[in-house]
């Protein structure tokens, strides 16, 4: 692990694979559970409770001792970013780092905003929503997570997610449910910052804290995490129809490759089905269309 404290930047190996990286681009998510350390869990609720002092390990340029108290006093205790104890088993936990540095690229951008979602429960869920500022397109610029201190099982209202409804704007009933991101405390959700969410509903009595940023990308989209030997991308599951072809362009733009991805449409890769007897036609073709993520147009793609 390579952490520039100057620029708040980290690199380290990636740890995740081309299997992986796709799977990503097709759920909109993954979840690594119970990944921090028990102590620091405590530390953390302690801390967003004021039960600890704090102990940046700077004040940053421009603001004093007395602008850290009130922020982190406030919705957005932006402060718990400083902490060192923060910063080297939550921020640069292993697994979570590996995963942004496959996502993200080297010199991954650390967060510089933290939302604390604090709930006394039991709650009714809220409504399906895609966060504000949401942007639909093949660009992975930033990657949001989710992260729970205390034990959080489904009974104490988790983040419910929908899978797949990153790629385009998604309405669903509020009786209709996702998949719950439970887990033992210190549990993280990795998301994209579009997909379709909620809280989900709490049945239990007791304090759901949940901490929300994002981590950044520095650098060009390149392929440079783990490559599978056995990997193809042309007969490589990106999803159905009206799927496919945006979560194809997102992988392809992570390797680097966005600017060239055309598809031909119809029953052509990236679509696939398993009772076809050959290969998708189309792959690797020069001519044709991108997927239009404006939803502008009528058949779904453009020039």
């Amino acid at each position: 692990m390579n952490y520039d404290a100057n620029n708040r930047t980290f690199d380290c190996e990636p740890t995740l694979t081309d299997s992986q990286v796709l799977q990503f681009c097709r759920e909109g998510y993954l979840l690594l559970k119970g990944v921090v350390p028990a102590e620091i869990n405590q530390r953390a609720r302690d801390y967003l409770e004021g039960k600890v002092p704090a102990n940046p390990s700077y004040i940053p340029k421009g603001m004093t001792s007395a602008d850290l108290e009130r922020i982190r006093k406030s919705h957005e205790p932006s402060t718990i970013l400083l902490e060192d104890w923060f910063i080297e088993h939550v921020l640069l936990n292993p697994q979570v780092a590996g995963a942004m540095r496959s996502l993200l690229g080297s010199n991954v951008g650390l967060p510089v905003l933290v939302s604390h979602h604090k709930v006394e429960c039991p709650q009714p869920a809220q409504r399906w929503h895609h966060d504000a500022d949401h942007i639909f397109g093949p660009e992975l610029n930033s990657v949001e997570v989710f992260y729970f201190p205390q034990d959080t099982p489904v009974e104490l209202g988790p983040t419910e997610l929908v899978p797949g409804t990153h790629i385009e704007p998604s309405r669903r009933k509020e009786e209709e449910p996702g998949i719950f991101a439970d887990g033992p405390a210190g549990t993280i959700g990795i998301h994209h910052q579009s997909i379709l969410h909620r809280r989900g509903l709490s049945t239990a009595n007791g304090t759901r804290h949940m901490l929300k940023y994002n981590y950044w990308r520095t650098v060009a989209p390149t392929r440079d995490w783990i490559i599978e030997p056995d990997f193809d991308p042309q007969i490589a599951y990106y999803g159905g129809h009206n799927q496919a072809r945006y979560v194809a362009h997102m992988f392809y733009w992570l390797c680097g490759q966005g600017e060239e991805f055309r598809v031909i449409g119809g029953q052509a890769w990236p679509w696939s089905s398993p009772n076809q007897i050959g290969r998708s036609y189309g792959f690797g073709s020069t001519r044709g269309y991108r997927p239009n993520w404006r939803k502008n147009n009528e058949d779904g793609y453009a020039a």
